[in-house]
């Protein structure tokens, strides 16, 4: 077996050989690796996979045709452009290959549009002699939404199908929560990367297409929770009690914000902290993001952040207790017009009763 090696921008952090792992600087790898007994499985079986798309994707199966690749081994496509992501500055590097950071870097390369096309509104296309050549985030992107990286004039823009986003955004605002902001996208943007009939058929179907810039830099990383987990459970550390010692405000917002939203799908891969990519530290939580399975009016929703088996409103009611939030301003807004009656009913209902919980504890202190 060649040796090949994780690397960090230009820096070579791990090395793999005859399927053993050697450290080479441990204070930068990434963090779901950074145990001293790291080993192939580790890698393979872990943060390749988490950096490869999942087969259930929305296009995904259109973007393996594109390229002529196994639809059962969305690995290899992942591999022929070395596990590059816009979440960091991370890839996979064989010996012998003439490759630098330069070459591979996804922040400054031009990305390729009929890629993104596909990737976001299912047009058909053929990838198979551009290879060596494209520069695409799209196969190593999470979530199961379409989506597409494009890149206007004042840097990268994540597009994605979602007009819950948008109304998310908007009651984030009024709550002045950090948050990464959706707008709807521009017809003229879309344009150039697909044709009007592709455009219409999301909007025929009722939805948008939605934008947010990007939040990950070439100094900054984004770490998500499911990997600090990894970490802390190799070091004996308990991530909640990590969180509640270096960002409190953010953790409890987050719970509070995701009953108000009626959030179903806050989980590991949608949440975490930013990492420093020259010191390897981690940073405190990034942006709220990812709401597009938000407004569910379903009473007993469980909560994926909480350390306790509890719901998302028994972790609302936790957490009002160790963070201030102006409810009220969300009390005093119009209905976004994304979302339907029922839908902004049931976040009055849910914000009003979080509202009361926390005037009781205002009265009690």
């Amino acid at each position: 077996m060649n040796k090949t090696y994780i690397m960090l921008k230009d820096t070579p952090v791990l090395e793999i050989e005859d399927y053993c792992c050697r450290i080479l600087d441990y204070e930068h790898l990434p963090i779901s690796l950074r145990y001293r007994e790291v080993n192939f499985d580790d890698v393979m079986h872990g943060w390749t996979e988490n950096r490869t798309m999942n087969i259930g994707k929305t296009n995904a199966k259109k973007l393996l045709a594109g390229f002529r690749i196994s639809q059962s081994n969305p690995y290899l496509i992942a591999r022929l452009f070395h596990f590059a992501s816009l979440t960091d500055c991370y890839w996979l590097k064989e010996s012998g290959e003439n490759l630098t950071w330069k070459q591979m870097n996804l922040f400054r390369n031009p990305l390729e549009k009929a890629v993104s096309a596909t990737a976001l509104m299912g047009v058909n296309g053929s990838f198979r002699e551009l290879v060596q050549k494209v520069h695409t985030p799209e196969l190593t992107v999470q979530g199961m939404a379409a989506k597409a990286w494009i890149r206007e004039s004042d840097g990268l823009y994540l597009y994605k199908v979602g007009k819950k986003e948008i109304a998310a955004s908007k009651i984030l605002d009024a709550l002045n929560i950090p948050h990464v902001s959706y707008l709807e996208a521009e017809e003229a943007d879309l344009r150039q990367i697909a044709d009007q009939e592709h455009i219409d058929r999301i909007y025929f179907s009722g939805e948008k297409i939605v934008k947010c810039k990007i939040i990950s830099t070439e100094e900054k990383a984004i770490v998500s929770w499911e990997d600090f987990q990894i970490y802390c459970s190799y070091h004996d550390i308990n991530e909640y009690d990590y969180i509640r010692q270096s960002d409190p405000a953010a953790y409890y917002q987050m719970q509070a914000v995701d009953y108000i939203l009626g959030n179903e799908d806050r989980h590991g891969a949608n949440f975490g902290f930013f990492m420093d990519n020259q010191t390897g530290s981690l940073l405190g939580f990034y942006p709220l993001m990812d709401h597009d399975h938000a407004f569910s009016t379903d009473k007993n929703i469980p909560s994926q952040t909480s350390e306790l088996e509890e719901s998302l409103q028994e972790a609302a009611f936790n957490a009002i207790r160790s963070v201030n939030i102006e409810l009220s301003n969300v009390l005093e807004m119009e209905k976004p017009e994304e979302i339907t009656d029922a839908e902004w009913a049931a976040t009055v209902e849910r914000t009003k009763d979080l509202y009361i919980r926390q005037q009781l504890i205002h009265e009690n202190r």
